[in-house]
């Protein structure tokens, strides 16, 4: 039997190529891709005619009723193959509902759940006007989803057809507008089940197979990808930084088999200290250490390199109970040098005021002395409990030092007249808690916004030396540099370095 010839066989992997990069784009998601799809879009009132003996729904507005109400929900999704960031959008998500009014909105579901806070936020989030609907520019990693339940009223026919970009249509049409750089925004009619998606790939591989014979099958598994290095890391240090470190750390592990990497949090100096006694750069062959630290490593950690890789945004925060949610610096100051010991002093409750503060190896109290006291807080520790002066009765302040993030708040939360400080993520999910203002001001990761705002620092991350190439140490920095880590800093209120246009020049300057 005859051999087909060079040409013959150059000419049919050519074909099978092309059928693989169809395949590819037509069946799986592009490199930036935002899909949407309309779930329900249903009228909610009931004809009287047609409810018999039910109870008749209706729905009232300012004690006026809405007859022609509907109710729309709406799925969201990076279906693409990169992480979206907030840079992406050159113009954001616009949702038209044609012939009807926006009533309200809200966010039934959401993966991550801190998207729900993203869309929510007070001045910075979902808003509407007449027939529009206006998304905010949150950052999306591939496979993060969110749903919008709009409820609206006007004369649409509920058939909620979707289209793309573009004036609106006819009464009850859903059109979805935006624009993403590098990629694009598309109605996904359906999802791809297994079959259909093993059908259209399978018999193209199949193709493949015949004209590469055993290449495919040589018992080689498959590489990592080049951001991957298998082995251990230890990260330790900042208690404020550990809820994202260990959620990019799950990430990367989700990412790279052979990686174990373990969090820690024994605070900014402890993290610095257990890193200098590593004694050694970290290499191939052997386990990793990294310290994650609020303020720059001592000078007398010679060797230790570092990077910073954003800005963590803190807060001063009080039990609800004392009445105040504003103080000024100067309040503050004199808070915490004793001259006042009351909260209504400082026009809040008539409770007794209780320091609670973080033991001295905390970057966050660091951060606190330098940024807010301009002096180092007063170190007599009366109080074992946080609550009563059980260690000495004599001293003008009841005050007690905790190890970590969560110890603090707790302790906040518990002990009414309570104040502390801590990063604005951990302090907003306490709901007995309040985020003190300060001058007149609070945290905003849009920088913009916040830049007269004193309370924030500098994230570091150090290794000993430099470490080895191709180590896990190695690829895991490199690896807090992609979009995947960038966002999930901003879900958890930090602002990466990678914004250094939205920063002032120095603050992420080596």
């Amino acid at each position: 039997m005859a051999l087909p010839d060079t040409e013959t066989i150059l000419t049919a992997a050519g074909l099978a190529a092309t059928a693989v990069v169809w395949a590819v784009e037509r069946f799986l998601p592009g490199r930036k891709r935002i899909g949407y799809r309309v779930q329900m879009d249903t009228a909610i009132g009931m004809n009287p005619q047609d409810a018999h003996s039910l109870v008749q729904l209706r729905l009232l507005r300012q004690d006026q009723e809405i007859s022609d109400a509907t109710l729309a929900l709406l799925r969201f999704e990076n279906d693409g193959g990169k992480d979206i960031v907030r840079q992406d959008y050159q113009e954001p998500l616009t949702v038209e509902f044609a012939g009807r009014t926006v009533i309200g909105v809200e966010v039934p579901d959401a993966n991550p759940t801190d998207l729900v806070g993203m869309l929510t936020r007070n001045g910075g989030g979902l808003r509407h006007d007449g027939g529009r609907l206006f998304v905010p520019k949150v950052p999306l990693n591939k496979r993060n989803h969110f749903k919008l339940l709009v409820l609206l009223s006007g004369p649409g026919d509920g058939t909620g057809a979707a289209t793309g970009s573009g004036p609106g249509g006819g009464p009850g049409e859903v059109t979805v507008g935006g624009f993403i750089s590098g990629g694009r925004i598309r109605r996904n009619a359906q999802r791809w089940g297994p079959r259909k998606l093993s059908l259209a790939l399978g018999g193209t591989f199949i193709v493949l197979l015949g004209l590469l014979g055993g290449l495919l099958l040589n018992g080689r598994t498959a590489p990592m990808p080049s951001e991957c290095a298998a082995g251990r890391l230890t990260i330790d240090g900042s208690t404020a930084f550990a809820p994202p470190m260990r959620e990019i750390a799950r990430q990367y592990r989700a990412r790279c088999a052979g990686a174990d990497i373990t969090v820690l949090e024994s605070g900014s100096l402890s993290g610095l200290g257990n890193l200098n006694r590593e004694a050694k750069p970290a290499t191939t062959e052997g386990p990793g250490f990294i310290a994650v630290s609020d303020v720059p490593a001592p000078s007398l950690y010679r060797r230790l390199e570092g990077e910073r890789v954003g800005v963590i945004l803190l807060s001063l925060v009080a039990n609800e109970k004392t009445g105040i949610d504003d103080l000024t610096l100067d309040q503050v100051r004199k808070i915490y040098d004793g001259t006042y010991t009351n909260w209504k002093q400082l026009h809040g409750n008539d409770l007794p005021i209780h320091l609670v503060s973080r033991d001295a190896g905390s970057g966050t109290r660091r951060a606190f002395e330098t940024s807010v006291l301009h002096r180092s807080e007063p170190g007599v520790v009366s109080s074992y409990d946080c609550g009563d002066k059980d260690r000495d009765e004599r001293a003008r302040l009841t005050r007690c030092e905790v190890n970590s993030t969560k110890g603090l708040l707790d302790a906040v939360d518990r002990v009414p007249g309570a104040i502390g400080y801590a990063e604005v993520y951990a302090a907003a999910k306490r709901p007995h808690l309040v985020s003190v203002r300060l001058e007149g001001h609070e945290p905003d990761i849009e920088w913009g916004r916040q830049r007269d705002y004193p309370f924030w620092t500098v994230e570091y991350l150090y290794a000993y030396g430099r470490p080895e190439d191709g180590s896990l140490t190695a690829k895991f920095l490199a690896f807090m540099d992609s979009d995947t880590a960038k966002n999930i800093m901003r879900m958890y209120k930090h602002v990466p370095c990678a914004d250094r246009q939205s920063l002032p020049d120095d603050v992420c300057r080596p």
